[in-house]
């Protein structure tokens, strides 16, 4: 294999150093760093200096582990006096220092954090062939051709985030059934006390559950996916994941703290029980004015449980959202704070939307079946 482009890294950078070396292996052949080709036994650091010795072109990706790693200095160095030329490219941001100063500020850098990873790639691939670093006779392939992803790609990708939210909205409401039965027991009612149509409730709350859950991943997903566009291929479902265990435990922590902040509005009388006034009244009509207050008290009871509940999951959505974004960052750095924003947002309106459809079927499933 030949050796045409030498790739200096922090291992910290690995995975998005093996996908970059992979796709520029597809376009210019003779990629090479130090995971590629080293074999077991070999003296990796004589390896690595014959591989900056035959390289046409080096390319440095920056960021604040690589600027700390002796490793990556030296074969910068090693570069400098061999007068290779240095592709530069930024990761993630540092305040750079040395070496790495004198290369940002004189030599043209690629920012990966500006625009999609997949024009920087282009712009990247471009540089390499006029440099001569490549196998390719042709001329520079992406030249002023701006990047578009086709939207078959982007709506590819939806069904996985909605699957993945499903998911985690069955896990959100097991883990919230199995503390309200623990709860119950400790209380010493016992689940005996429950009706025999407990586990058909229980299925037909999972029906809801995973069938709200499937919707608002279908919106969340959508906003998703068209605010990432330029970033979209390399969207996996690595990155859906986690709204799981996100949904698994925000879900259940977020219903507790709705519960508690309810109560203490009870205790601290913002929400009570005015004291009916009988005064004049026969005994019928005293008993449903207190049978009406008592309504007017859980319905208001409810209504805040349920306003801090959708608020919370919300917020958890919004969270949810901010972790994928996190996540797709490893490989996309050039996601913008405004692409981050509409995600996150997108992720909450979508974990409104699951609630009401969540509730609406469960409602609509006890009203056919009588429960």
């Amino acid at each position: 294999m030949t050796k045409e482009i030498f790739i200096s890294y922090s291992r910290r950078d690995q995975e998005f150093v093996t996908r970059l070396a992979s796709e520029l292996n597809a376009q210019v052949a003779g990629v090479w760093f130090d995971q590629s080709t080293i074999q077991l036994g070999q003296k990796w650091h004589d390896e690595i200096m014959e591989g900056i010795r035959k390289c046409k072109a080096f390319i440095l990706v920056l960021s604040p582990d690589a600027m700390e790693s002796r490793y990556v200095r030296e074969e910068v160095n090693k570069a400098l006096e061999l007068g290779k030329t240095i592709f530069p490219v930024i990761y993630r941001p540092a305040k750079w220092a040395s070496e790495f100063e004198t290369l940002v500020r004189e030599v043209q850098t690629l920012d990966l954090r500006s625009g999609s990873y997949t024009d920087n790639f282009q712009k990247l691939v471009d540089g390499l062939i006029e440099a001569g670093a490549a196998e390719v006779p042709h001329e520079r392939p992406f030249l002023r051709k701006p990047a578009k992803v086709p939207l078959g790609i982007v709506f590819g990708k939806i069904p996985g985030w909605a699957f993945a939210w499903g998911l985690g909205w069955l896990v959100f409401w097991i883990v919230g059934i199995i503390l309200l039965s623990i709860i119950t027991v400790i209380q010493g009612d016992g689940l005996s006390d429950l009706t025999s149509d407990y586990p058909t409730a229980l299925f037909l709350i999972f029906i809801g559950a995973g069938t709200g859950g499937f919707t608002g991943g279908l919106l969340a997903g959508l906003i998703t996916m068209f605010a990432l566009r330029p970033n979209a291929p390399s969207i996996s479902w690595k990155h859906m994941a986690p709204s799981i265990r996100i949904w698994a435990v925000s879900g259940p922590l977020g219903m507790l703290v709705s519960l508690l902040l309810t109560f203490l509005m009870v205790a601290i009388g913002a929400i009570g029980i005015r004291t009916a006034n009988c005064e004049g009244l026969g005994l019928g009509e005293c008993i449903g004015a207190i049978i009406g207050e008592v309504a007017v008290f859980l319905i208001l009871a409810i209504s805040f449980f349920l306003l801090l509940a959708v608020f919370t999951w919300f917020l958890t959505g919004v969270f949810a959202g901010r972790l994928a974004i996190r996540h797709i960052r490893r490989l996309e750095p050039g996601i913008t704070s405004g692409q981050s924003r509409g995600v996150s947002l997108g992720w909450g309106c979508g974990a409104i939307v699951a609630v009401i459809v969540m509730t609406t079927v469960i409602g609509f499933l006890f009203s056919v079946l009588g429960l």
